[in-house]
């Protein structure tokens, strides 16, 4: 990358490098100590830039976007304002409602707070950690630095004592085990105690008419455009107006949203992050669609329906 080597305008590069100093925490299943963070591979950051510059019309650009919400929180502020007015007592009941109004809207960025420093808590043990494995590396203990996250804290606790083990053969399977579920491209909805799974969505399937395709609606609005699976979202290659369909959603997906016009998600619910956020951004979004990301294909037209789940190929 870029980047990395040193290539990339000097202006750039000084940017990028104080944004990741600050969030370089971050990425994909960040709860997870041992993946990937965008300070090592900023890929995924750059990927966003990239489908951000290829938005031409400014009114959906991300400032723009947050500037219309936050107008449109005001208006809504407004209205229940004027109708708390005019019940018994309303003026105080008015001022009432302004100020809580007020001092949410202030105040409630600071819930993604302890998310925030907890991610980069884990940041720095995840630092400290490879330094450990580094220098057992250089002594040949490990093969990798990041050997180490596959270990139990028990085992770290051996290995330091200098105990012996098959450390090697046991970190060898588990990194094949670990591969080899990240190969998986579905998680069930259901899974019972019985053994059974069931990956279908809440719809009756019963229901589904034609060539269309059922999932469950999360955020309501219809939309047509272009389909793009995207299974990872540091090589998305998203372009503005495409229909995202994935398997499921984390934070570290969220700024694609603003580029894309719907959402379709294998996994999820009405309070799933990525159902959340959509409703937010005002995005339909449909979610519980099993093997969407095999159904459907990159560049294929269809009509999103957010408000009934229903989804029709028109190619």
């Amino acid at each position: 990358m870029g980047y990395q080597s040193g290539t990339l305008p000097e202006v750039l590069t000084g940017e990028m490098t104080r944004f990741l100093e600050h969030y370089g925490g971050r990425g994909l299943g960040e709860i997870d100590l041992g993946r990937m963070r965008w300070a090592e591979d900023p890929t995924h950051v750059f990927e966003m830039l990239s489908s951000f510059l290829q938005i031409e019309d400014s009114s959906n650009a991300p400032d723009a976007i947050f500037r219309q919400g936050a107008s449109s929180a005001e208006q809504a502020i407004e209205q229940i304002t004027a109708a708390v007015r005019k019940t018994k007592g309303g003026f105080f009941k008015a001022r009432l409602v302004q100020f809580i109004a007020d001092r949410t809207r202030q105040l409630m960025g600071m819930r993604e707070s302890p998310k925030f420093f907890l991610v980069r808590m884990m940041w720095s043990i995840q630092k400290g950690i490879k330094k450990a494995g580094q220098e057992l590396v250089e002594q040949g203990e490990l093969n990798r630095a990041d050997d180490l996250f596959f270990l139990s804290f028990p085992e770290l606790s051996s290995l330091a004592r200098r105990e012996k083990g098959e450390w090697r053969r046991l970190i060898s399977e588990r990194r094949a085990s670990y591969q080899r579920e990240l190969r998986r491209r579905q998680l069930p909805r259901l899974l019972l105690s019985d053994g059974r799974a069931f990956y279908e969505g809440m719809t009756d399937p019963s229901d589904q008419k034609g060539s269309g395709i059922l999932g469950s609606p999360v955020s309501p609005g219809v939309v047509e455009g272009l389909v793009r699976i995207v299974l990872d979202p540091s090589t998305a290659g998203l372009k503005p107006g495409e229909i995202m369909v994935y398997p499921g959603t984390d934070p570290s997906w969220t700024p694609l949203f603003m580029t894309a016009s719907g959402l379709v998600m294998e996994v999820g619910g009405m309070m799933t992050h990525g159902a959340v956020v959509a409703r937010e951004l005002g995005i339909p979004a449909v979610v519980g669609v099993t093997r969407a990301t095999e159904r459907l294909t990159t560049g294929q037209r269809i009509r999103l329906n957010g408000s009934n789940g229903e989804i029709t190929l028109l190619e």
